[in-house]
């Protein structure tokens, strides 16, 4: 008898030409990188020829830098090897990728139907998705406009997903992350001048919408929307 197969962990794109597209885990060593060679061929002149791969361990999936230039980053930060969990922003180059750790656990969403998971085999019109923004509105020029994915980074590294050029931030100066509940929780990491909701400096929050949110220079509002 066939043994059933499990759909396992996977990537998606979510920044350049591949929006979108969907990258299964299927090997014990998945490489990353430039050259046609690798299991993920990322067409990116900022990319290694062999960047880095995707190891599947007793304890679950590890990503390891090849290159050894720092140039692989997991949620903002330089990594030389690391756990991935699920909802971890990976970024080599300048391509960006999101890991969800099982399909069959957490079905596959676009990033438009974030928490619908939650209502499979409900009725959707029941229970619209709801979408998380970050809206810069002291930005000079046309207002800007971040959705939020499971996990966003947000400083003064190239490697966050919210980049700041500013000397008041920190590399990676705060963290936004969805909570199982579908709250969004803003943690200060431990930054040199703060995180500031609604005027008062936080270290941990729960956001709610409308909430002023202000990093160095900066300020946003988060924005709470169905679709």
């Amino acid at each position: 008898m066939a043994q059933e197969y499990t759909p396992g962990a996977y990537l998606v794109i979510q920044k350049g030409n591949l929006l979108g597209k969907r990258v299964e885990l299927w090997k014990e060593c998945t490489t990353i990188g430039r050259s046609r060679d690798c299991d993920i061929f990322l067409e990116d002149i900022s990319v290694h020829r062999r960047q880095a791969s995707i190891l599947l361990t007793p304890d679950g999936y590890v990503l390891r830098d090849d290159h050894g230039s720092g140039d692989s980053f997991v949620n903002g930060y330089p990594i030389t090897q690391q756990l991935l969990n699920h909802g971890d922003q990976l970024l080599f180059g300048n391509t960006h990728l999101t890991f969800f750790a099982s399909e069959g656990t957490r079905p596959f969403q676009l990033p438009t139907s974030r928490g619908r998971e939650l209502h499979i085999g409900r009725p959707p019109d029941l229970y619209p998705a709801v979408i998380a923004r970050l809206e810069l509105v002291n930005a000079r020029g046309a207002p800007r406009s971040f959705e939020l994915p499971a996990k966003m980074t947000i400083g003064r590294s190239r490697g966050c997903d919210i980049f700041l050029e500013d000397l008041a931030v920190s590399r990676v100066h705060a963290t936004i992350r969805e909570l199982e509940d579908g709250d969004y929780e803003l943690t200060d990491n431990r930054s040199a001048t703060g995180t500031f909701v609604n005027g008062r400096a936080m270290s941990r929050c729960i956001l709610h919408d409308g909430d002023t949110v202000q990093i160095g220079a900066s300020v946003f509002t988060f924005r709470l929307s169905q679709s």
